[in-house]
């Protein structure tokens, strides 16, 4: 009897032969078939697009301009077709663009994304702790689904959840394709899963000054000072010959990185919701190798070829047990203050991958390898957690640990040369039973220790005698010691369309770390303000609260030619964020249909090594004048003032982008783009009093989509700048831009059969370095060559023409 339900209940929701499905009809054929006007068109398009799609084609009863005549010329070409149920969604590839984004989330986020779009989140068995976790759902959203499945039971469809009080339509669109009404499958032992590979290859892409190019040319620059006898080591704790040994041995490692290709092999498979398992190895392009995968095991030549290094099993749905992971796992809790070992960071960004993760990412130096559990039995929300790994640090020349570190360009000098071990728990307290769906209090408390003590000492970094004086609060604050330990309260409570959250978190030595957040928001509105506040002395390295700056920002170690070892200068790239204090507020509104503002925000901080006060301003306004095509103003401004050897200078930047994107008729997409920025400095002497420096940039793209399984991505890329570098999102990454050049990449995606998926891009890219003002027209002021004192320098320039290849294969059963 229920199977021949299903079967009628199937039979009835499939669409006669020969109709159009209304959520993918274009504008020509609305108009066409149905015979409405363009206004018309344009009204149900937006509806379409805004809501994630109609339910039922009676739903245009609702949209101005529609009644009885139009929704009968509706019936008769078109339909509402049920979603499709295909093995590979065609959203996997596009979910990964959205790396591509300023601001946008890190590779935690998508890789759990990808999993749901596969297998979506069973919505009738989840929590607002559950859908918190989806990307750009906020806490609200996700508050106002689990009151509704509280107060009236399953829903049917996920449809269904629209129009529910306090969800907005954009939290829907963005929950409903990782989610589904599947009942949990507890039982279940068919096997599914993926492998992914990922070839990662090129030449001369890495010219700017911050790539593996110019960490050699720095190395250069040192060794080069060394053997001249231009640095004096006489009473400094440095001896110059066994740093001379360590900067030799380290730029031969990185030399042999040129050209190296990137490889990644990832494997997870699953049973049902009971059991996940996987494992990662990977080597990022132009990096170095030769270091422990697995701390305290000689894995041979695997050792040799790759740089990362995972394994994890997970069961689920063990009673209170919601979850337990064995080996590599990701943990992000409260505000991010306690622990977040995620390796990335989000400028200015309150949204974070919440929960307990099985964790098959490139993260490396913030990895938890052990026993993760998260428990949930009545209100109780609880986790727990264990871990024992190694950490990179860069190390004193009496080989003495100096600091952690964080390295794009690790060598034998800092690989691993620390044991660590992590211990903690965080228990929350659901209040919802008591106080408003969504209330809960929490306490958590972490211990981190070392295998050897940690010892900061500015001397060993510090260049003597180069007439920069050592000045860098931020650095001096960091503890001695062989570990440190935290505790941490926080709390949240939804008020309807208003939400309260905050943490607060205090380490040992007494630091205090804080951060409190709110949030009002409908459909058309929503505003969130937030306070941080983070001692200098709170030098947790698993804290990723929202921040303007890392806590080696506009440091000394921003020079590496002020340091003994240029390689110290990778501290630049610690996730954690600076001390400061600051409030911040966000919002977006839609004055009417045509006129929207996205995202306007005002940052205002102080930096408290200084007590330099700093503001930013971001300000976005959208025209749509038809529902095609959009228009985007965006306009920066940020006042920083940074600290010097006589008096604080002060930097103004400014940038202005014009953006042009549509959705043309076959569901393509094309985006122009118009960029110019400019920063005021502090007249410095030393640099001829420029005070001015400037770039832009003009970049195109476009993607066809010729069918639903096959698309084709094409973008270039225009720029030119003066001092002033520019970052342009391409595809699913970011790129630096320098001098002046162009660029263009094609990448094709295709989802071969039901099983294998194909992304393949390539990229082309010619840079054009000037260097003007070097020929003098006076003989006595004039540079000549060493060695040729008959030869003078003229004005030339350099061309460097990259190439990059990225292939990625996905076969999934």
């Amino acid at each position: 009897m229920a199977s021949s339900l299903a079967f009628l209940v199937l039979v009835l929701s499939v669409p006669p032969p020969g109709l159009i499905d209304l959520n993918s009809a274009t504008r020509d054929q609305l108009m066409e078939i149905a015979g409405l006007s363009g206004h018309q068109a344009d009204v149900l398009l937006e509806y379409v697009f805004r809501t994630g799609g109609l339910e039922e084609v009676y739903e245009v009863m609702d949209l101005p301009g529609f009644g009885p005549v139009e929704l009968a010329r509706l019936r008769e070409g078109f339909a509402v077709f049920p979603p499709g149920q295909g093995r590979i969604p065609p959203g996997v590839n596009d979910v990964m663009e959205r790396l591509a984004a300023e601001d946008g989330p890190g590779d935690a986020a998508v890789d759990m994304w990808e999993s749901l779009l596969v297998r979506p989140m069973p919505i009738n068995a989840s929590s607002a702790w559950d859908l918190r976790q989806l990307d750009r759902v906020s806490l609200i959203d996700a508050v106002a689904v689990e009151r509704r499945l509280r107060e009236s039971g399953p829903v049917s469809s996920v449809t269904s959840l629209r129009g529910i009080d306090d969800l907005t339509y954009y939290g829907y669109r963005n929950m409903r394709d990782f989610v589904s009404t599947r009942d949990l499958d507890l039982s279940s032992m068919q096997l599914f899963g993926n492998y992914r590979v990922i070839l990662d290859a090129g030449c001369g892409r890495d010219a700017q000054e911050t790539g593996l190019e110019g960490r050699l040319s720095d190395l250069d620059s040192a060794l080069l000072d060394l053997e001249s006898g231009s640095r004096d080591y006489t009473g400094s704790p440095v001896d110059s010959a066994s740093l001379h040994e360590s900067l030799t041995g380290q730029r031969e490692e990185l030399l042999a990185a040129r050209w190296t290709t990137g490889w990644a092999h990832r494997v997870s498979i699953g049973l049902g919701d009971r059991l996940r398992a996987g494992a990662r190895l990977s080597r990022g392009r132009l990096s170095t190798a030769g270091h422990e995968l697995i701390s305290g095991m000689d894995m041979g030549d695997l050792d040799e070829s790759f740089d990362v290094a995972k394994a994890c099993f997970s069961l689920h749905h063990l009673g209170p047990v919601r979850q337990a992971v064995l080996g590599n796992y990701r943990l992000t809790l409260g505000q991010g203050l306690m622990i977040d070992n995620t390796d990335e960071w989000w400028y200015r960004q309150l949204s974070r991958t919440w929960g307990l993760h099985s964790d098959l990412t490139s993260t490396r130096q913030f990895d938890l390898n052990g026993a993760a559990v998260e428990l949930r039995y009545l209100p109780l929300v609880a986790y727990g957690f264990f871990s024992s790994t190694s950490r990179d640090a860069l190390m004193n020349l009496d080989g003495t640990p100096n600091m952690l570190t964080l390295s794009e360009y690790r060598t034998s000098a800092m690989a691993s040369m620390l044991d660590e071990t992590t211990l903690g728990g965080y228990a929350f307290l659901d209040l919802g039973g008591v106080l408003p769906t969504g209330s809960a209090i929490g306490v958590g408390a972490m211990s981190v220790s070392w295998s050897d003590s940690l010892v900061p000492d500015a001397g060993f970094i510090d260049i003597p005698g180069d007439g920069y004086s050592w000045e860098c609060p931020e650095y001096d604050a960091l503890d001695a010691g062989d570990g440190l330990s935290v505790a941490a309260a926080s709390g949240q409570t939804v008020l309807g369309p208003f939400s309260l959250e905050g943490e607060l978190a205090r380490q040992d030595n007494g630091a205090i770390a804080g951060l409190g957040c709110m949030r009002w928001q409908n459909n058309y509105f929503y505003l969130t303000g937030a306070f941080r506040h983070y001692d200098q002395g709170y030098t947790n390295p698993f804290c990723r609260g929202f921040a303007e700056q890392t806590r080696f920002d506009d440091t000394v170690f921003e020079k590496p030619y002020y340091l003994n070892d240029p390689l110290f200068s990778e501290a630049m790239a610690w996730p954690v964020p600076k001390p400061e204090e600051g409030l911040y507020l966000e919002s977006r509104f839609q004055l009417s249909q045509h006129i929207v503002f996205p995202k306007v925000y005002l940052d205002v901080w102080r930096s408290l090594p200084y007590d330099f006060d700093n503001y930013r301003f971001q300000g976005e306004i959208e025209y749509r004048p038809v529902f095609p095509l959009r228009f985007r103003l965006k306009y920066k401004f940020q006042d920083k003032q940074k600290m010097h050897d006589v008096v604080p200078t002060t930097s103004r930047t400014q940038e202005l982008t014009l953006r042009c994107f549509s959705l043309p008729e076959g569901r393509d997409f094309f985006d122009l783009s118009l960029r110019y920025g400019l920063v005021q400095l502090t007249p410095n002497p030393a640099y001829g009093d420029d005070r001015l420096m400037t770039g832009g940039y003009l970049t195109a793209k476009w993607e066809h989509r010729f069918t639903e399984s096959f698309s084709l991505l094409g973008g270039t890329t225009l720029w030119t700048t003066s001092g002033m570098s520019q970052w342009e999102f391409e595809d699913t990454g970011i790129d630096f831009l320098d001098g002046h050049g162009t660029k263009f990449y094609v990448t094709l995606k295709n989802v071969l059969s039901d099983y294998l998926q194909l992304r393949l891009r390539v990229l082309r890219k010619d840079t054009f370095y000037p260097h003007n003002g070097l020929y003098r027209p006076d003989p006595d002021d004039q540079y000549y060559y060493e060695g040729d004192p008959g030869s003078p320098v003229r004005d030339f320039g350099d061309h460097v023409t990259s190439y990059g290849f990225r292939c990625q294969l996905d076969f999934r059963w």
